[in-house]
């Protein structure tokens, strides 16, 4: 990973701590709203053969024009300066450097079983995550006239996932509240990825509740990968403020979901040698159609929630793209929450999308 990038990736992890500081949120100067019907509005969007349709050696795409499920995808901050309370929805280059590493590395995972819809809006910086209610809420904003935009002019009756990260991960708790649960949408909820934030077990109460079984559907999952032993990173959910019943709530009430990606359940533990293939974190350059995937690295670590976290044990001869100043510093492997378990997720994505057809 670039060196320039470890200081601003140290400056995230602080944000979402709430530990940067900031003057007050200034509604008359935000970036021009993203319009939903044009192409620069998705970073990922069917039909355009992009990166995220990138597979590893010995995998392949699903064909949109058969694939039997949508993955609505919410991404994490990729913008990694602290100039603006909110990014310009269309960010990109070294404005947004996480762009492509988030269609490699994370959105693909998801291109074996669906089509894929990424939606740009205008994310919080990370200022704005660590000060301003304002600011995410405005974030959050765009996310829910995207997913709003999808179902009326894409989605067309077809199951769905929703998937996350980080940033991401908090539009997804309030997107399902405000715009699914309680809705006909939940019928074709098929699962729900919301990884890298805090995500409360109070899902379970309004009727979603935490999975338990690999192809259970109509169920969510969530973890937050840290090194064995080490405690700065629960951070990320520990007294985190987020969008419920109407409200931002802090400290949460609830505890956080930990599912383990290599169980699909919350309690089980699983040695290295039950992970089939984990994805060093992409380098570019990313180019802008699909091409190959370096090959999966096989029993990477293996896993087990404790109090909320997911626990790992990456070596620390690990070949090069698992290992960053973030997890060294402080344990969390937040870039690589997708991709140390990258085959297992492709794979049990395709598994539920079986078992929600099957159960029809």
């Amino acid at each position: 990973m670039p060196r320039r990038l470890f200081p601003l990736l140290l400056t995230a992890v602080l944000a979402l701590a709430g530990c940067t500081r900031a003057a007050p949120f200034d509604p008359a100067h935000v970036p021009p709203a993203p319009d939903y019907s044009q192409p620069n509005a998705w970073l990922a969007f069917p039909g355009r053969n992009g990166i995220e349709r990138s597979a590893p050696p010995g995998m392949v795409a699903v064909d949109e024009a058969s694939a039997p499920a949508d993955v609505f995808f919410i991404h994490p901050t990729t913008y990694l300066r602290n100039d603006v309370w909110n990014a310009a929805y269309d960010a990109a280059g070294a404005d947004a450097p996480y762009n492509g590493p988030v269609l490699l590395n994370q959105v693909s995972a998801f291109n074996g079983c669906c089509r894929l819809y990424a939606p740009q809006y205008r994310q919080a910086s990370l200022k704005g995550l660590g000060k301003s209610p304002e600011a995410v809420d405005l974030a959050y904003s765009d996310v829910a006239r995207a997913f709003r935009w999808y179902i009326a002019h894409e989605n067309n009756g077809r199951p769905f996932i929703i998937a996350s990260h980080s940033q991401g991960t908090a539009h997804l708790v309030r997107l399902l509240r405000q715009e699914v649960l309680g809705t006909p949408l939940a019928g074709r909820l098929v699962a729900v990825y919301a990884v890298g934030g805090y995500t409360p077990a109070s899902f379970a109460s309004i009727g979603l509740p935490t999975c338990e079984a690999a192809r259970q559907t109509g169920c969510i999952v969530s973890w937050n990968a840290a090194q064995e032993g080490r405690k700065t990173a629960r951070m990320i959910i520990d007294s985190r403020a987020y969008w419920w019943g109407g409200a931002h709530l802090k400290p949460g009430p609830a505890r956080a979901i930990c599912v383990n990606p290599l169980t699909w359940n919350e309690t089980g533990a699983a040695p290295a040698s039950a992970n089939p293939g984990s994805l060093p974190f992409p380098q570019g350059p990313f180019g802008t159609e699909a091409g190959g995937l370096p090959a999966l690295t096989p029993h990477l670590t293996g896993a087990r929630c404790e109090d909320g976290m997911l626990r790992v044990d990456i070596p620390g001869d690990a070949p090069k793209g698992f290992h960053d100043t973030i997890s060294l510093l402080t344990g969390s492997y937040h870039l690589t929450d997708y991709g140390v378990f990258y085959a297992a997720i492709r794979q049990n994505a395709v598994d539920r999308v079986a078992a929600w057809e099957a159960g029809r």
